[in-house]
């Protein structure tokens, strides 16, 4: 069973060893990156995929400087494209696009390749069809698979009947993605009602209220899936303050370390886990490729295991974590 404890120890081991082939990488100037996100406190991914990255690229002895930049807001799109027209002028050799959203990347897309940028984009696993806007690599965990193991989880605890709600993110594939996964699951379980939550915007302050005003419009629920980590987070905080985490299943997505330890503190019941820190060194990977003019997939996917408060899950989360938790010590 996950305890405050077993964390504790899980972000002790910091020191454990990086794993991976430590050949050195010849190279006449460092590698010019940038590293373009939500902000980190919207989700500790972000930060999770950034640290990874950059430990893979001193694994390899690779010479890099990073451009580090967020928006605050997951749906500021306007923001992340004068974020992209700004390293562009910097004159960066690569970009890792954590985008706010599928559609809205396009333009900034379109700029970086013209550029001759070689660009990774994150979160999402469908290439653009434009060609114009078309990356090197997508890099993601599919958010249908995540969304479908959460539903079996669901439907299994609630033994096949009850009544759950969903609150969805951002308007957009990932929410949509992570919902429909979950519900395609869920329909086959007709003694099972479903209510549709409003968009939060994957913001945790918003799930927080939302889930305040779903406990006093639903009283008897029994569960409520979040589509992200803030969102997750945000529904355990409110049951938490109600009173309500023994009587209300919670879940987010993506089993980050802030959703692993409100798991071992008894305020979030469970969440598809990723194995954050093989994304980061799949950035890193394919950086190190295109520099060398080698070629690769365009599309890399991870698995997903699923965690909850009973989940004797440290040498999983200190593999998952192995080089984002020197870095951030948690």
């Amino acid at each position: 069973m996950l305890t405050r404890r077993k964390i504790l120890g899980v972000v002790m081991s910091a020191t454990m060893a990086l794993v991976g082939s430590t050949a050195v990488v010849a190279q006449d100037a460092p590698m010019q990156i940038a590293y373009l996100s939500p902000s980190f406190d919207i989700s500790d991914s972000w930060e999770r995929v950034y640290w990874a990255m950059r430990g893979r690229l001193d694994e390899k002895g690779v010479k890099y400087e990073v451009i580090q930049l967020a928006v605050q807001d997951a749906t500021d799109h306007a923001g992340q494209l004068a974020q992209v027209e700004s390293v562009i002028q910097r004159g960066v050799d690569y970009v890792m696009l954590g985008a706010t959203e599928y559609e809205s990347a396009i333009p900034g897309l379109r700029k970086l390749k013209a550029a001759g940028i070689g660009v990774v984009v994150y979160n999402f696993l469908e290439p653009h069809e434009d060609e114009k806007a078309t990356a090197a690599q997508y890099i993601a965990f599919d958010h249908y698979e995540g969304g479908r193991i959460a539903g079996e989880w669901a439907v299994g605890r609630l033994e096949g009947k009850g009544k759950l709600a969903v609150l969805q993110g951002v308007p957009g594939v990932v929410s949509d993605k992570r919902m429909n996964g979950f519900l395609d699951v869920v329909k086959n379980s007709p003694d099972i009602e479903v209510v549709i939550g409003i968009h939060t915007d994957f913001d945790r302050l918003k799930a927080f209220d939302a889930t305040n005003n779903l406990i006093v419009a639903h009283p008897n629920l029994d569960l409520i899936y979040g589509v992200s980590t803030g969102v997750g987070l945000g529904i355990g905080q409110s049951l938490k303050g109600a009173g309500l985490s023994d009587n209300v299943l919670s879940m987010g997505f993506g089993g980050t370390g802030d959703e692993i330890t409100a798991m071992a503190e008894g305020w979030l019941s469970a969440s598809p886990f990723r194995m954050i820190d093989d994304s980061g060194v799949a950035v890193a990977d394919t950086f190190i490729a295109l520099s060398k003019g080698e070629t690769v997939d365009q599309v890399w996917s991870g698995p997903f295991t699923m965690i909850d408060w009973e989940t004797d899950a440290e040498e999983l989360i200190a593999h998952a974590n192995r080089y984002s938790l020197p870095a951030m010590g948690r």
